[in-house]
């Protein structure tokens, strides 16, 4: 009896063993699963930040190409910019190692630059003894507004709206506003009163909902640092006619405007008297030299938007080019990610 009931237990015993052993194989073969999985992720990851890393060198090589073939053009064509030449090609994709680069360059100049805005209205004496009553550029915006189907007094409300988010607050909003109207918002805060670097900054101002900023987005730009608005006659797009009836304060239609731009040459105007001679804006400008100022056959900004993808990875990248002495392209600005 003694030695059977030392068998049995001896059975147990071993069964117990085997089970531990067994408990033990199933917990190190999961451990072993779970390293694995954590080194198969650690090694995606890995792989991805460096595609990553190399598709944003391959975006600041578009940004280095982009300089070239501006400095290029200049230099062809004296300073002259029209959209016949090499920058002004259409999504130019470049096939690279493992990947692509794609990027499109546009003048800033063939757009309504927002900070000019922040311009008040000259004195009598700097313009030919004419009073301004208003900016120029305000009256520009809103007749852009305006060609947009916007009401003509909601129109001049928002574009003092603009003016007054970005000036220094020296000038009166005839609307009204100011620091108070942000401040006594749900989520106050306040304005920005320096000049804006992106066009989508336009959202802070009070006036800008989804629709009007959706409405306004082919047309505007900000050009960092700079609040003047001058018009590239030879870069402005039919599509875009509403903007050049806006800049020339709406003495033309926009259906008069398409007629313009359509009557342009492939290579643009030589000069800007050339365009003033067109007999659709005969006598317009007059002597009114500030209104012939807001126009040229020259740019010296142009915003690249470029975009790198190498396997999966992709990397966009706008960024704001310089024409400077010498045709020497720089860059100020960049912005990763792509703005709207």
């Amino acid at each position: 009896m003694t030695r059977l009931y030392k068998s049995i237990l001896k059975r147990q015993q071993q069964g117990i063993a085997l089970i531990i052993v067994l408990l033990i194989v199933a917990v190190v073969s999961a451990v072993a699963a779970n390293i694995t999985m954590r080194n198969q992720i650690a090694v995606k990851r890995t792989i991805n930040l460096a595609d990553y890393d190399q598709a944003y060198w391959y975006a600041i090589s578009a940004e280095e190409l982009a300089k070239k073939v501006l400095k290029q053009d200049l230099e062809d064509s004296e300073g002259k910019v029209h959209l016949q030449q090499y920058w002004a090609q259409a999504d130019v994709i470049f096939p690279v190692e493992n990947g692509q680069i794609k990027g499109t360059i546009s003048d800033m100049r063939s757009c309504f630059n927002v900070n000019a805005l922040s311009v008040n209205a000259p004195k009598p004496s700097q313009n030919n003894g004419q009073q301004q009553k208003k900016p120029l550029a305000v009256e520009q915006f809103t007749d852009l507004l305006i060609n947009l189907g916007m009401e003509a007094f909601n129109a001049e409300k928002l574009a003092y709206n603009i003016k007054d988010y970005i000036d220094d607050g020296t000038q009166p909003n005839p609307f009204g506003g100011g620091d108070a109207a942000y401040e006594s918002r749900d989520v106050p805060y306040r304005a920005a009163r320096t000049l804006m670097s992106h066009r989508s900054e336009l959202r802070a101002v009070i006036g800008v909902t989804q629709d009007v900023y959706r409405k306004l987005q082919p047309y505007v730009c900000a050009i960092p640092g700079n609040n003047q608005q001058v018009l590239n006659v030879n870069t402005i797009k039919v599509e875009h006619a509403a903007l050049l009836a806006a800049m020339l304060q709406n003495k033309i239609s926009v259906g008069e405007a398409e007629s313009v731009i359509n009557q342009r040459s492939g290579s643009g105007y030589d000069e800007i008297t050339d365009f003033w001679n067109t007999p659709e804006l005969s006598g317009i400008a007059g002597q009114n030299q500030l209104l012939k100022s807001a126009f040229s056959v020259k740019s010296e900004y142009f915003l690249l938007d470029a975009a790198a993808k190498v396997d999966d990875a992709v990397f966009r990248l706008e960024s704001v080019l310089k024409v400077g002495k010498n045709n020497v392209v720089d860059v100020l600005t960049r912005q990763y990610g792509g703005q709207k």
